[in-house]
């Protein structure tokens, strides 16, 4: 039986079409003779097409990986392994010869020296004798391994499920065309492909198609994809037997040294699972990573996130991973701050870009990250709309007047005092100041929350998004944005951009000249004539400091939640932010940066340390001070102060100082900010409050809370 199927497989290779040239025609780089190293660095120079080399064309690499597949019976002869793959019948090569089975040595040292637990189990005396046994030849090779995919069972089910192609890989094929990619990357044909001269490169449009007018050449994506009609030739099935068995040869080949063709995103996403079925993802792990980073084929993260996800798990490639993990967990973020639930969130992301399920591990660390941030949004928001907003910003200028106001009411409480009068004005114009620096802050946030995508913005965000929606299913991008709710805003560049140019936009009635200017100048001229019944000098209000102190503090917000370190380029999301903190990040493995070493330990609920343990016998027992987790930070996760002092400044007015045990951490990717000052002073209104009458100009929805209704319609991790 072996020696009919060799014969057969001989046969078959002579009777190629002479159209065809044959393998041994093809100049080939023979297998490096040295280590698997240098065989995968041989490789992975191999990979990207010579540019200066004429005769490297598409074509050719093509008809390389088919004849290399093909007859590999013919060109592996040499080695201690017999592998066996068997096809069924029925299915056309790209020759339009029907597949048959391959039989074709290897050397077991190659394969165990990828640290293969499955190759290991299969070279062992028992799993040879059932083998043997099973094939049932008489065969001379020292090794004999059946790789032939199962066809019943629940391990045919593991790998269906594992080797099925979403969508967005399937027809990742009109990206060269839509999106400019390289053809070489993504153009390639499927293992079934009986039309293999009708497969088309580019896309086959339909008669509302319009080619773009001159000057718009640079614009992507160049055709609509409701212009595009899929052709037969292009349409392939989600699990493809023969799909399945032809890229376990190319596996194999590729551990022997040869060259491995990644052609197409249907081959790269079905060699990382059948690589992760063997346990030898080392093997190809440069190679995918290369096809996934080279110049804009990037793209592929940015819109097929869960498959670029799942794909950069398998093989541990870290930076793949991170930033396609940033795209999963702020689109997961927007829906749960939602206001409502969307009817289509399962299939489509909030911008509209198409989803597709992912393992259920993966989708846990993903949900568990996104919780995360949720919770440091609302955070953030609640400290942006608090009386606390220059304390955590860290404005010392603002803090410097509440130390003033402390001394005027320390004075006001002395009537006997000379300038009693004057002082008395001057409290009451301190207090005027403070609450219309509340009311600025209030402002402000307010304007950027309520501003609108600028055309440029739009035009932009509605390019990006055109590249993964068809205008069928369009909805742009402001009237998206227009029903966001205030946390979900703060996801957004718009609202960062905006509020930081308030400061320095002297056009605009956000500046602070044109806001505070009436209120400090009367604060100024009457601490002049009170200024000699005071214990202390120095105590004007100086706007220019502190223009340029929130100047600096709100670009470094900006910063903090615009400018994160993408470990690799991501263009198609601009409209949504990516900066993940560590906290989001600790759900990934070690390996990729995170804190999950396998324990799961990442997924418990945290416990504070008790800095100074017990204290008191009994039933008096209580726990000492307890040490925060991380530092309190108008960008972090926020902590209860240990130490509250109040002073009263007037008659229903306090001044509350807050100790805090904060030091300046990391926030993300490496950039540093300082977090609130050991003493930070604010405002505590208590029942007496004094009224405002400019307060009521600038409210806006602070009820960012999730309801219980939408609560209940996120999936418990």
């Amino acid at each position: 039986m072996a020696e009919q199927d060799m014969n057969q497989e001989q046969d078959g290779s002579n009777r190629s079409d002479s159209s065809m040239p044959s393998f041994s025609s093809i100049p080939q780089t023979q297998p490096p003779s040295g280590s698997l190293l240098d065989a995968a660095i041989n490789q992975l120079l191999r990979e990207r097409p010579s540019q200066v080399d004429s005769n490297y064309t598409f074509e050719y690499r093509e008809l390389r990986d088919i004849n290399l597949v093909q007859h590999a019976p013919t060109e592996c002869k040499s080695g201690d392994t017999l592998i066996i793959v068997n096809f069924p019948q029925g299915y056309k090569n790209c020759k339009w010869k029907a597949w048959s089975s391959k039989r074709f040595h290897a050397h077991s040292k190659n394969l165990l020296a990828t640290g293969s637990k499955v190759f290991a189990h299969l070279f062992s005396p028992e799993e040879q004798a059932r083998i043997r046994k099973r094939v049932g030849d008489s065969l001379p090779q020292k090794y004999v391994l059946d790789l032939t995919p199962s066809v019943e069972g629940d391990e045919l089910a593991a790998q269906l499920i594992e080797l099925s192609l979403p969508p967005g890989v399937r027809d990742w094929w009109t990206s060269k065309e839509r999106l400019g990619i390289p053809q070489y990357l993504v153009s390639g044909h499927d293992d079934h492909c009986p039309l293999h001269t009708q497969v088309l490169i580019g896309c086959q449009k339909t008669d509302k198609y319009v080619e773009h007018q001159m000057g718009r050449e640079e614009e992507l994506p160049k055709i609509d994809l409701a212009h595009i009609t899929i052709p037969e030739s292009r349409i392939i099935l989600d699990y493809c037997p023969i799909r399945h068995r032809a890229n376990i040869i190319r596996l194999i080949l590729a551990i022997q040294g040869h060259d491995l063709v990644l052609n197409s995103a249907p081959r790269v996403y079905t060699l990382t699972g059948i690589a992760h079925i063997l346990d030898c993802t080392s093997i190809i792990r440069d190679s995918v990573y290369t096809w996934l980073m080279t110049e804009s084929n990037t793209e592929f993260i940015d819109i097929n996130a869960e498959a670029a996800f799942k794909m950069a798990w398998t093989l541990e490639l870290a930076n793949v991973t991170r930033a396609a993990f940033r795209i999963l967990v702020v689109e997961r973020a927007f829906d749960t701050l939602s206001i409502e639930p969307r009817a289509e969130e399962a299939r489509y992301t909030i911008f509209g870009r198409p989803r597709v399920d992912l393992p259920d591990d993966l989708q846990t660390v993903v949900q568990y990250a996104a919780l995360k941030l949720v919770e440091r949004v609302q955070q953030t928001l609640g400290k942006l709309k608090s009386d606390q907003f220059y304390d955590l910003l860290e404005i010392s200028e603002y803090q410097k007047l509440v130390r003033t106001g402390e001394l005027i009411l320390n004075a006001c409480q002395k009537t006997d005092q000379p300038g009693h009068t004057e002082i008395k004005e001057l409290s009451g114009l301190c207090m005027a100041l403070l609450n219309k620096l509340l009311e600025y802050k209030t402002r402000i946030v307010h304007e950027a929350m309520a501003t609108p995508l600028c055309n440029n913005l739009q035009r932009d965000y509605d390019r990006d998004r055109r590249c993964y929606i068809p205008e069928t299913s369009w909805n742009p991008t402001s009237h998206i944005y227009s029903k966001f709710s205030d946390a979900q805003r703060l996801l957004t560049p718009n609202f960062w951009e905006e509020l930081a140019s308030y400061p320095y936009t002297y056009t605009r009635a956000c500046y602070p000249d044109q806001f505070l200017g009436d209120a400090i100048d009367r604060f100024n001229t009457q601490m002049d004539k009170a200024l000699h019944y005071l214990p202390a000098t120095g105590r004007h209000f100086n706007l220019a400091e502190f223009r340029k102190q929130l100047n600096i503090a709100l670009e470094d917000l900006w910063v903090i939640w615009t400018k994160p370190n993408l470990e690799t380029p991501l263009t198609r999301t601009r409209h949504m932010l990516l900066a993940l903190s560590e906290d989001e990040f600790q759900y990934l493995p070690l390996w990729a940066g995170g804190l999950d070493d396998g324990t799961g330990g990442v997924f418990e609920p945290t416990v504070p340390d008790a800095d100074l343990g017990p204290i008191g016998p009994g039933p008096a027992y209580r726990t000492g001070e307890t040490v925060a987790t991380d530092c309190s930070s108008i960008c972090q996760s926020d902590k209860t102060p240990s130490d509250v002092s109040t002073v009263t400044l007037t008659a229903g007015r306090s001044l509350a100082a807050v100790h805090s045990n904060a030091v300046p951490t990391t926030v993300n990717d490496g950039v540093s900010t300082n977090t609130m000052s050991t003493s930070s002073i604010v405002m505590v209104d208590e029942v007496n409050e004094l009224d405002d009458e400019s307060d009521d100009a600038f409210e806006f929805d602070d009820s960012d809370e999730i309801s219980e209704e939408a609560w209940s319609q996120v999936e418990e991790p």
